[in-house]
């Protein structure tokens, strides 16, 4: 009878089991992590007074109530088109500024120092100038989110840029491969994962400086409402929109952002250590 070595059997597992998939693995820890967060807001919500930390359930009635008077819709459409709008001018201003840094050494030396500080700068101040510039409307609030947010999309794509592997270039060189395959083929799959993660970070970034600006500055949107309920010390309408606007970013993440970047780098192997 052969031998069988110890490198042979998963002990990791006992006889006839089956490994959970990893996906469902995944998916079981997210709702765990929920349901562990859930349940420290409603033992904290019964030690603190409800105008101070409201439970679970008040939370989620009032912003049912909302979506069910109207409220909701009408503010997060206002809000979705600034935040989608600022993020499409973001990602371009920052593809393209990053792109030409990373491929001329001229315009990186202009530009490296003034992008720096441009990502240094808090977002409040580009809100502030912005409004008194522009005054309060819709431009000035599409011009201090996209401010905001670019730089750091300039600086990953600058970078993506410089790492790229210049001899996997000449080896498609050396198979006659045309210029567009080069682009396609070699090019764009190692700058890929660079956008991707700034479209990810650039999103979160930019929601939240909407929130600020709306606050600040604008009679509609999810940041105004915040600001009206704060003014009317109403904890539970706070909280109600807080939570619309957690579970809104945590749609694009999961159902949006994150399928995307999986169906695009299905390719890439896990990293093993």
């Amino acid at each position: 009878m052969e031998e069988v070595g110890a490198r042979d059997i998963d002990l990791t597992l006992p006889v006839g089991a089956r490994r959970i998939p990893k996906s469902l693995e995944q998916l079981l820890l997210k709702l765990g992590s929920a349901a562990i967060l859930i349940v420290v807001w409603w033992l904290l919500s019964l030690a603190l007074p409800p105008d101070i930390l409201p439970g679970p359930l008040a939370t989620t009635g009032a912003l049912i109530k909302n979506i069910v008077t109207g409220q909701v819709l009408g503010h997060f459409l206002i809000t979705m088109a600034r935040v989608l709008s600022s993020f499409v001018l973001s990602m371009l201003i920052g593809i393209i500024t990053g792109t030409l840094m990373g491929l001329f050494h001229k315009v990186e030396a202009m530009s490296d120092i003034w992008v720096m500080v441009a990502m240094t700068i808090p977002g409040l101040c580009y809100v502030i100038v912005s409004f008194m510039w522009f005054g309060l409307n819709e431009f000035s609030a599409i011009v201090a989110i996209t401010l905001t947010s670019y730089p750091s999309i300039t600086i990953n794509i600058w970078q993506s840029v410089k790492n790229i592997d210049n001899k996997l270039i000449d080896m498609s060189k050396v198979f006659n491969a045309s210029r567009s395959k080069r682009i396609m083929g070699v090019v764009i799959p190692q700058v890929l994962p660079y956008i991707v993660a700034s479209a990810r970070f650039s999103l979160g970034t930019i929601w939240k400086v909407t929130v600020l600006v709306e606050l600040l500055g604008r009679s509609s949107g999810v940041g105004y409402m915040l600001n009206y309920w704060f003014q009317m010390y109403n904890m539970a309408q706070v909280l109600a929109w807080t939570l619309l606007f957690s579970i809104i970013m945590l749609f694009l993440e999961v159902v949006v952002l994150k399928q995307i970047e999986i169906r695009l780098f299905a390719w890439r192997p896990a990293v093993k250590f």
